[in-house]
């Protein structure tokens, strides 16, 4: 008589994934395993903030456990995904980690694997996985980078407000507030926000004009950190829909700040409604004056400036449009 046979590598990914499931437990995440067959994600991690409220924000997980994964250098495990999961993550709506689990050892080493897919070339089929990024060690914050968990609530409504209109820039030769960009960066008829240095500079050049400053527009490290602190705000209280996977490849890997314009979320909607109704309340009561069809948060509409070499490829365009249809028309 013979019996079921039970696969030695079962035992393995069984104890990848209670490794995983144990150290986000530990930390006071939410670990939801996937009930039914993989195709590439085990489970999802859900963010708890400090005060123990479930977020909604997720990450995916997708684990590889056993010594035939644990392959590499000093510095790095290396990974190859199969072709068909580069492509299932590369473009997966949420953040997914890669996460390599040994056995022996009873650590777990992790990547966010999308953002890697995104900046990788297409020559690249290794992917690297650091050896210091050890599960058990590592803070929830570091995990959701992706999702710009901040260290602060989940505001209402009307302290987001306050937030953006107390936010601006300690230096003088820069004086931009998150109301600035906010406010500036509405278009499309207030259904989405546009952010991108040149809505900061303008807005940075506008003000000091007006103010007779003597000195020019001051940019440097702390004022690019100033900007990115607003692009890390708009995603954490869920303003607009910003892929900010996208944001962190032009921040860390391009050293340049994300462009960038997304539709507003519900809350983004309500926010617009709120400053609308702030000017008017003010107006009525006699602290502003009546500015006619303008208010500060305004319908707007975003359009591509086109330079003279624009002008210039509008007919290359044609010419390689025509000369490609006649050449299909041939091999046809």
């Amino acid at each position: 008589m013979t019996f079921p046979k039970y696969r030695p590598t079962s035992t393995q990914e069984r104890r990848g994934v209670n490794a995983v499931a144990e150290a986000v437990a530990r930390v006071g995440l939410i670990w939801r395993e996937n009930p039914m067959a993989d195709v590439g994600i085990d489970g999802q991690i859900e963010y708890v903030n400090s005060e123990g409220n479930a977020t909604g924000r997720m990450i995916a997980v997708q684990i590889k456990s056993g010594p035939s994964y644990l392959k590499g250098d000093a510095e790095n495990w290396v990974f190859y995904p199969e072709e068909k999961h580069r492509f299932y993550w590369e473009r997966f709506p949420l953040p997914v980690l890669i996460i390599l689990h040994d056995p022996d050892s009873g650590k777990s080493y992790w990547l966010d694997i999308r953002h890697e897919l995104r900046t990788a070339s297409s020559e690249d089929k290794a992917v690297p996985i650091p050896k210091s990024n050890i599960l058990q060690d590592t803070p929830p914050d570091i995990l959701f980078e992706g999702f710009a968990v901040l260290n602060q609530p989940f505001m209402e409504l009307g302290d987001v407000l306050t937030h953006l209109v107390r936010t601006s820039c300690p230096n003088g030769s820069f004086p931009v507030s998150y109301f600035d960009l906010f406010c500036n960066g509405l278009t499309n008829i207030c259904r989405s926000l546009y952010f991108g240095m040149d809505v900061a500079m303008t807005v940075a050049e506008t003000k000091l004009a007006t103010s007779n400053c003597p000195v020019g527009v001051g940019l440097g490290p702390r004022e690019h950190e100033f900007l990115f602190g607003y692009v890390q705000f708009l995603v954490h209280q869920h303003i607009a829909d910003i892929d900010y996977s996208d944001c962190l490849i032009d921040w860390y890997d391009r050293k340049m700040q994300p462009s960038f314009m997304a539709p507003l979320t519900s809350r983004g909607r309500l926010l617009v409604d709120t400053i609308q109704q702030l000017q008017a309340q003010l107006q009525q009561s006699g602290q502003l004056p009546d500015f006619g069809i303008l208010r500060a948060a305004q319908e707007d509409f975003v359009q591509m400036v086109f330079a003279p070499s624009h002008y210039k490829r509008i007919s290359i365009i044609e010419k390689v449009a025509t000369a490609y249809k006649n050449a299909a028309s041939y091999a046809a």
